[in-house]
């Protein structure tokens, strides 16, 4: 059992404690791991094909917003975005690396709360105009890029 949270595509951030159902949250079209920097003890999940089936799976302005926040690139992302802890030492110990994510969860609930601020025109209190205008940018970017596509070439081997 495990602590998670997740960010829908509406933008609302749910707690949850137990086992996830994957296919239930994310989608059966299978998860993709975002990478945050390593002092956050977390990770993020996506759909991995989500981009491709925007009527099922919406960009999630909000999201990506978190999720760059923690040091993830910054590109769209679309549907529900899953947040768990992650320990990349239990690699090398043959264990699953998502693990609970680390307590306290406020700066979570912190970093989302500064971001809907953000895209509702304000400045947070802690944080400075540029980083709202910043937010404001990757909001921006998440809702109106394009999907990325994937060229397939045969190669020629002489």
């Amino acid at each position: 059992m495990i602590k998670y949270a997740v960010i829908s595509a509406a933008g609302d951030l749910t707690h949850h404690e137990g086992e996830i159902d994957w296919d239930a949250v994310i989608g059966d079209e299978g998860k993709a791991r975002v990478g945050l920097r390593r002092d956050i003890k977390a990770s993020g999940w996506v759909n991995d094909v989500g981009l491709r089936f925007p009527e099922r799976f919406p960009r999630n302005a909000v999201g990506a917003c978190v999720l760059a926040s923690f040091g993830a690139a910054i590109r769209p992302y679309a549907g529900p975005v899953v947040f768990t802890g992650w320990d990349p030492r239990n690699t090398a110990l043959g264990l699953i690396e998502i693990c609970s994510l680390p307590d306290p969860v406020d700066v979570l609930d912190s970093i989302h709360g500064d971001v809907l601020k953000a895209l509702a025109g304000q400045t947070p209190r802690d944080l400075s105009p540029s980083w709202a205008e910043s937010m404001r940018e990757i909001a921006e970017h998440a809702r109106t890029a394009p999907s990325p596509t994937l060229t397939i070439r045969s190669v020629t081997v002489r």
